[in-house]
This record gives structure tokens, C-alpha cells and sequence, in this order.
């Protein structure tokens, strides 16, 4: 019995096996089914195809980078264009450039030549994933990656020229049924740049032995074992790195490098036949076969890196930059009696204001002057009358070709119609955008951009009526680019009355991006006499459309910024400026005799200790209107008085911005600068670099919005049901705008009618406070914004001033940057990066904190009813009137005067970036 049951069971148990062995099998034959041979290599190919379109976008974010990534080093390279590639990773053997110029010892990195000499070839290698900030990539069958770089766009040893029309030194082949591949690029502007290779599995012949070299890629560097160079003649010998011999060319001359291409098969399995033939993805039916090809490639395009580049707000600003630096350049030339005659190419400019490195943005001049064309004599550009044209080609057409010198010397392959007829005819009336923008905003990409050439330099005075014209305080010499404010002898010799020493000076043009701007000039104060003088001047940023003509302040302290002079307009608010002043002058007074400024202390006379009274501070408008508060009848007299207006004292309407005056504050808007006399000097003072950014902003909400806002008193301990007519639910936030007692005023929760309110937990700090902005939901002020101007120190001890924006107030961010001249050649890189006006500060020098820095509220100018509707630009208030938002079109320029001393400033290398 018992040998029958243990027969059973055991028999049950194969039965058991039997069933899973039949299991398996049907498992098996669906994933068969499902996994076959077609479906894995399917899902190989797609993996192969992500792996390399990731490298892809990693080399093209390599080289949107690559510029600003290289201005950064230290010392920067101030003249590294968008475009460069980095080089492959080739093995421990060979030096590391490293990754965007820092030092990379292990894999993945990307690596100098093998010799470590000069070389302009094209290099081969892995790709390098760790110089990119990414993980190995690899392809459908495990491989890593490999990468070739066109010598003419890789990083280091480049031998020439960047730009759109720069062509690669690589080609892209195919089989169709004949000998030898075929080349699929059709123009030498389409070859690649740079070329991906997914490897695939090895073929005969190829030994990917595993090298200490690649612990985590496995295998080894040497390129025959993985990229596929033996299906024909066309598919040179790889090496670690690729010279300039023509064997590697396909036979062409080393020195054209518009056709010599290192070819690269790029579609997968290439197979021969027994006669020889070549066939791409499959052996015809009838033939045998080899398969002696099997890398896939993915190609990286100058058009297709461009078009992604012209996307790049930066890479714009600089374009625009150039062009507005050039013809700021060009201008001058003619003004003072030169510049370029005729209709041609442009070039380099003999006095050094665009020629080689000498024009900002660094670098742009020498890689892309071959784009643009001068024109001269009788111009008319987009309906103006000018001196002069600069034409800016911009990327090619389809039927354009810039590669061989006669192509280069074409401007039919550059300029498009009618600019091309009438440039080349000397018509020379042209038409096209003035800016480099987008392909979205309507521009493409072969239209030219084209710019007028003024008849007037790029600086233009207003004069003192009362001086002749060989005493005037401000003249510019457009031969030598340099502005003089001041004038030796006037008030020693000539004896002129101090009323009329003012003058000041000015773009001729107002700007309308109304987006900012980042200036940088040059400033010395000169010894006239013995002295450096003891008045001053400013560097001022102006509404154009409130000041009209050419406006300039009164003399003395004044410094040409604020007061008026009488004869010349006045410079009429909104308007910013930075003040260079050599003197004190305390305690505020309105007399047209000596007013004071409230300027700081700094001598021991006084009970300073910096041991000079001379400063830089940022400056406004002071007040509006004459205020009793403050005791001001004269308001355009107080301009620039630090500390003006005082707190609180315009309270019926938005507060002008308050005029600095936190010396030795953490963000000062004043701070001394020695601008006296320096045996060092000769008697002048130092030379200073200044470089000033402008940057508005929307007053945006910092703080979350409140349900109401309320404009008289509110019991706080028994508020009632509803405020402004709305009523209230435990928990509103409600803005109380003008509590008597001032101290009580901000931002309070509603928790019933006769229970407290107590403040909101995000506006109950000072710095939650301190320029804030809310905006209301509902009543009366429902979708406006109310700003609180007043910096608080004790919440519920300081007074909260709320104040109603108007409908296109906006924020502006002042920051000055004032060095003294190292006399180093070249200079440091704090120096370059404030000459470099197209990045930010924070971008080009980070931790090079500001000497001053002040954000500000400007509020609109409000016109005329809106009856008539408002003109373009301007916006309908709920008073009825038009808003218009401040500085949306700026002129700047330089104020000045004297009073009982004679003075002499000089300021050059004047340049600024508008932002877009």
C-alpha cells in the first residue's frame, strides 16, 4: 500500500513537472513571438536613437554655453565664441583639456592631443559625457558612444574664423548599390559639425578588450575596434587624432577645408556583395552578403546649432551690440572728417574703435565682420536721411554660398533684394529691421539688418547761451572719442558769472526697448591749476519723452543735474542718475547762491574719517511739488539732495524715490570715492572705471493679495462686518491703508466683527514690509496694486506708508561699479568684465559686489483724459487719465559746472547695451 501511494505521488510530481514544462514552453513561444528577432533589433534601434539624440542636445548646450562658461574662468577668455565644441575623450594617455577648462583626470572627460603639440586637425574619440555634465550614454547594444569634431568648431586649437557660415570638415556617406559610398550632403555649408557614432556590435576583426582605462564605459580607445573604417577607400583610417593630411580627405587638398570632409557611414548595416557592391539596410534577394558596416550616426548641423542659438536672448544682445558699437564708431569717423568712402565690405578701423578685439562685445568683430557691408553718401535707410549704412547680412539663403574667397568677395551672396541692386548700383536707399531678433517675431533668417550711419557724432552738447563758444563746459571730440566737462580759465581768467558755467551732453538718439541698459565709461578728473577742482558731475539716464530737447540743470552744486539755469530746459523727472561730486555742501538750502546737497562727512573737520568729502551717490528727482513738509518751494532745486524727499512728506500722491543717503549701509546708494589730487597722477585724480547697470522690473506681488483695502481709519478691535462694502469671512486679509495713528497701518486678518484683527504673518517683519507690494481682489481697489515706500526698522513703532500705484509703475534697480585704473595691460578680469556691457555683473564677475546699489519705485507719468483714447503705449487709468510708464525711452548722458574753481574731467570709452 504504501509503495502505491509513494508511485502516486511520484507520478504526480512528473504530471506537476510535465504541466510547467508545458507552462514554459507556451511562455516561451509568446515571448518568442513577441521578442523575435525583428522586435529586439527594433528595440535597439530606438534605444540607439535616444542615446543619440541626447548627446546631441548635450553638445548643442555645450556650445550655447560655451562663451559665457569661458568669460567666467579665471583668467577668462573673453573672446571664446557660441559654437565651440569640446573634444573627445582618447584615453589616459593622452592630456585632458577637461571639462569647460577645469582639470578632468578619469573617463568621460574631453582631452587635448595625444602629442600635446599644436594641432588643426579633426579629432575622434569617446564621447565625452563627463566634460558635459551627463551619464555615459549608451547604444542598443551596451556601447558607449563615440564623437568626431570638425577642426573648424572645436574648442581648443581652432584654427580660424566662427560663425554661421564657418563649413565642418565632415561628410556624411551612404551605400546605393555602387562601389564605393555616397556622399548625402548636397552644399559644404550642410556638413556636420560634429557626429555622433553609436557603435553598434562588433564586426570581424574588431577586439574590444576591456582596458583599465574605461571602468565604467568597458573596452578600449582604439577606434578600429569599435567605428567601422574598412568598408571602402572613402572610409579613412581612424586615429586618435586626424590631421591635415589629405589621405584622410578623400583625396582632397589639406587646405580647403571647404571640401575636405572625413567621411562617416551613418545608417547601420551596410552590407557588400560578391561583386563588390554596397547596399544599405539589406542584401538584395539572390545576392550573398557580408555585413561590413554597422555604426548609426546622428549629425550635428551649423544650421541646425544657429537656428537654435538665434533663440538665445544673449547671443542677440550681442549682435545688436555690435552693430550699435560700430556704427557708434562710424559716425565719430565721419563727424571729425574720415570714415569709410564708397560702397563696400567694412574694415577694420585704423584708429582701434572696432578693430581686431577693441570692440565689445570681445570677440564678435573678427568672427563675423565678413557679414557687413558699409555704404556711404546720399543714404536713406528705412526712410531717414544718413551718412552712412551698416548692412548686417545675416544667415543665408538657399541659393546663397559663402565658402570660397570669390563667394566671400560676392555681395549677391550676402545682401538680399532691393538692398542687394542698391548697394552695388551706389543707390544706396535701403530698408530692414534694425534689430537681430527672433525667427518668431516675423524675421527671417536672410534678412538683413540694416542700420543708419548719423550725421551727428554719437555725443551731442547743450551749450551755455551765456558762454561763447570757446569757453562751452562740455565738448566732445568725436576724432578721439573723448567728452571734456569743464574748462580751464573760466572762472580764474574770464570772469564769467557762476549762473552760467552748466553744460551737459547726450545721446543724440532717445532708446525705446525701455528694458534697461548696462553702460560702462572712463573718468579722470584733471589739474587745472593746483587743484582737481571741487564741483562734480553725473551720469544720467533720462525720460526722452519728457524731455524733448536738450535739457541741462543749473551750475554749482547742482552739478548740471538738478535746478534751473534759465535759458536751457531743465531736466524734467522721471530720470536717474550717478553724481561724481568733489566737494560738501551741508544743510539744504533752496538760494540760487550755494545751496547745499546733504552730502556725507568725510573729513575730520566735520567728524569724518575717510579723510576726503568727494562721492558717488544715486540720485532721483527729489520732490514734485513745493511741500510744506519739507519746506521746498523750489523743487527743481533739491534734485539732487541726498535724502530727498523726506519720508511721508508727499503723501497725497505716489512719492517720488528717495534720494540715497544710507552711507556704510550694507547696499549703500553713497559711498566715498577719492576723485582729489595724486602726485601718483601727475596732480589728476585716479582714472575710474564705471560701469552702470539699469534694470526695471514689474512691481510684481511680494506679498499674497488681500480681499480689500481700505483708505480711512479702522477700529482695530472691532472692525465690524464688512470693509469698502465687501463682507467679510474669518480669515480675510484686508490692507489698512490710512490708520490715523500711521504706525498702525499694513496688513491684518479678519477674524469677526467685534474680535481683533491681528497682522498677517507674512507682513508682520520689516523686511516683509520694506517695499512691498499687494494687490487687492475685490472693492474698490480690486485689481490694484498698493506699494508701502517707507523702510521699516519695529513693526507697530514706524510709520507704514501705503501708497496706490499707478497702472504702469515699475521697479528700477540702479548698481554702479567704480574701480580705479590698475594701469595693468591687458587688465584684470574685473576690469574686463565691466567693459563687457552685454552680461550682467552677476553673470560676468559673481561676488564683485556693486560700490552702489538702490531699488526704486517710479510711477507713471499720467497725461491727458482718456476720453480720446490713449495714445499707443500708454494705458487708461481709474482716473480717467492716460499712464504712460516711466523711462520706457531713455537718453543718456553727462551734466557738469563749475563755480568759483576751475575743472576738467575727461570721460571716454563711453558704450552701452539697450536690453531687449
Amino acid at each position: 500500500m504504501r509503495r502505491r501511494q509513494r508511485q502516486h505521488h511520484l507520478q504526480s510530481g512528473f504530471a506537476l513537472i510535465a504541466l510547467l514544462a508545458l507552462l514554459l514552453a507556451g511562455a516561451l513561444y509568446f515571448a518568442v513571438a513577441a521578442f523575435g528577432p525583428q522586435a529586439i533589433e527594433a528595440e535597439r534601434a530606438r534605444k540607439t536613437q535616444e542615446a543619440l539624440a541626447q548627446a546631441r542636445d548635450a553638445l548643442i548646450g555645450y556650445a550655447l554655453q560655451y562663451r559665457d562658461q569661458q568669460a567666467a574662468m579665471d583668467p577668462p577668455v573673453v573672446d571664446a565664441m557660441y559654437g565651440h565644441l569640446p573634444l573627445p575623450d582618447m584615453g589616459e594617455s593622452v592630456n585632458r583639456n577637461g571639462a569647460l577648462g577645469l582639470p578632468c583626470a578619469t573617463e568621460g572627460c574631453a582631452k587635448m592631443n595625444n602629442s600635446g603639440t599644436t594641432s588643426t586637425g579633426t579629432y575622434i574619440g569617446r564621447f565625452p559625457w563627463r566634460t558635459l555634465g551627463i551619464e555615459p550614454l549608451r547604444d542598443g547594444y551596451g556601447e558607449c558612444l563615440w564623437y568626431v569634431v570638425s577642426a573648424t568648431h572645436k574648442s581648443i586649437e581652432n584654427p580660424g574664423t566662427l560663425n554661421w557660415d564657418t563649413v565642418g570638415q565632415l561628410d556624411i556617406v551612404v551605400a546605393d548599390g555602387a562601389d564605393s559610398l555616397k556622399s548625402v550632403i548636397a552644399s559644404p555649408h550642410a556638413r556636420p559639425i560634429a557626429i555622433i557614432v553609436a557603435p553598434g556590435s562588433p564586426l570581424p576583426g574588431q577586439a574590444r578588450t576591456p582596458s583599465i582605462e574605461a571602468p565604467q564605459c568597458g573596452g578600449n580607445y582604439g577606434p578600429a575596434n569599435y567605428l567601422d573604417a574598412s568598408v571602402t577607400a572613402s572610409l579613412r583610417d581612424y586615429a586618435g587624432a586626424v590631421t591635415t593630411s589629405s589621405s584622410y580627405f578623400d583625396g582632397s587638398a589639406a587646405t580647403d577645408t571647404s571640401t575636405a570632409a572625413l567621411a562617416i557611414s551613418a545608417q547601420g548595416n551596410t552590407y557588400k556583395d560578391t561583386n563588390g557592391k554596397l547596399w544599405d539596410g539589406a542584401c538584395p534577394a539572390g545576392n550573398s552578403c557580408a555585413v561590413v558596416a554597422n555604426d548609426r550616426a546622428l549629425a550635428v548641423t551649423p544650421d541646425q546649432f544657429f537656428g537654435t542659438l538665434r533663440k538665445d536672448a544673449s547671443f542677440r544682445t550681442d549682435i545688436n551690440s555690435l552693430l550699435e558699437r560700430i556704427v557708434s564708431c562710424l559716425r565719430d569717423e565721419i563727424a571729425a572728417g574720415g570714415g569709410p568712402t564708397g560702397n563696400s565690405k567694412i574694415a577694420d578701423d585704423a584708429g582701434g574703435c572696432f578693430s581686431g578685439l577693441a570692440v565689445v562685445p570681445v570677440g564678435y568683430y573678427t568672427n563675423y565682420k565678413n557679414q557687413m557691408f558699409v555704404a556711404r553718401s546720399a543714404t536713406t535707410v528705412n526712410g531717414a536721411t544718413c551718412s552712412g549704412a551698416l548692412l548686417f547680412a545675416n544667415q543665408r539663403s538657399s541659393t546663397q554660398s559663402r565658402v570660397t574667397p570669390a563667394e566671400q568677395s560676392d555681395p549677391a551672396q550676402y545682401l538680399e533684394e532691393p538692398n542687394l541692386t542698391s548697394f552695388t548700383t551706389g543707390t544706396n536707399t535701403f530698408a530692414g529691421d534694425i534689430l537681430f531678433n527672433t525667427l518668431n517675431s516675423g524675421q527671417v533668417p536672410q534678412q538683413d539688418i540694416v542700420r543708419c550711419i548719423p550725421s551727428t557724432p554719437s555725443i551731442v552738447t547743450t551749450p551755455s547761451p551765456l558762454l561763447p563758444p570757446d569757453q562751452q563746459l562740455a565738448n566732445y571730440d568725436p576724432g578721439t572719442r573723448v567728452l571734456t566737462l569743464g574748462k580751464p580759465g573760466v572762472t580764474t581768467n574770464d570772469g564769467y558769472s557762476g549762473a552760467t558755467l552748466f553744460g551737459c551732453a547726450w545721446t543724440p538718439e532717445a532708446n525705446a526697448q525701455g528694458n534697461g541698459f548696462r553702460a560702462y565709461f572712463t573718468f579722470q578728473f584733471n589739474k587745472v591749476g593746483t587743484t582737481v577742482g571741487n564741483t562734480g558731475f553725473t551720469f544720467a539716464a533720462i525720460d526722452a519723452d519728457s524731455n524733448s530737447g536738450l535739457p541741462c540743470g543749473a551750475s554749482g552744486s547742482h552739478l548740471g543735474y538738478s535746478g534751473d539755469n534759465g535759458v536751457a530746459p531743465p531736466i524734467a523727472f522721471p530720470k536717474i542718475g550717478i553724481e561724481f561730486d568733489q566737494s560738501r555742501n551741508a544743510g539744504f538750502s533752496e538760494s540760487s547762491g550755494n545751496p547745499g546737497r546733504e552730502d556725507p562727512c568725510g573729513t575730520s573737520g566735520c567728524g569724518g574719517s575717510a579723510g576726503f568729502n568727494s562721492h558717488a551717490a544715486i540720485v532721483y528727482w527729489g520732490h514734485e511739488t513745493a511741500n510744506a513738509v519739507d519746506g521746498v518751494t523750489l523743487p527743481n532745486n533739491d534734485d539732487n539732495v541726498h535724502g530727498f524727499p523726506a519720508t511721508g512728506s508727499e503723501t497725497s500722491s505716489v512719492p517720488p524715490p528717495q534720494n540715497p543717503n544710507n552711507l556704510g549701509a550694507a547696499s549703500p546708494g553713497i559711498a566715498f570715492v577719492d576723485m582729489r589730487s595724486k602726485a601718483s597722477q601727475g596732480g589728476n585724480s585716479y582714472l575710474y572705471h564705471v560701469r552702470v547697470e539699469v534694470t526695471p522690473s514689474s512691481p510684481g506681488d511680494t506679498l499674497a493679495n488681500v480681499r480689500v483695502a481700505v483708505d480711512s481709519n479702522v477700529a482695530l478691535t472691532a472692525p465690524g462686518t464688512s470693509l469698502d462694502g465687501v463682507t467679510l469671512a474669518t480669515g480675510n486679509r484686508v490692507l489698512l491703508a490710512r490708520q490715523s495713528a500711521r504706525n498702525e497701518g499694513g496688513i491684518y486678518v479678519w477674524q469677526g466683527a467685534t474680535t481683533p484683527m491681528v497682522r498677517s504673518g507674512d507682513a508682520d517683519q520689516p523686511v516683509e514690509l520694506t517695499n512691498a507690494v499687494v494687490r487687492v481682489s475685490e472693492g474698490s481697489y480690486a485689481n490694484r496694486n498698493w506699494w508701502q515706500s517707507n523702510t521699516i526698522g519695529v513693526v507697530d513703532t514706524d510709520a507704514q506708508n501705503w501708497q496706490l500705484l499707478p497702472v504702469a509703475a515699475r521697479k528700477f534697480t540702479t548698481q554702479a561699479w567704480i574701480e580705479p585704473d590698475p594701469g595693468i595691460t591687458p587688465p584684470p578680469p574685473l576690469i574686463q568684465a565691466m567693459q563687457d556691457t552685454t552680461r550682467p555683473m552677476a553673470q560676468r564677475y559673481p561676488g564683485y559686489a556693486p560700490r552702489l546699489s538702490d531699488t526704486a519705485m517710479l510711477h507713471d507719468i499720467i497725461g491727458a483724459s482718456c476720453g480720446a483714447g490713449c495714445p499707443s503705449g500708454q494705458t487708461c487709468g481709474v482716473d480717467n487719465r492716460c499712464h504712460r510708464p516711466p523711462l520706457q525711452s531713455v537718453r543718456l548722458g553727462f551734466t557738469a559746472s563749475q563755480w568759483t574753481q576751475d575743472e576738467q574731467v575727461a570721460i571716454q570709452n563711453f558704450f552701452a547695451t539697450w536690453l531687449q
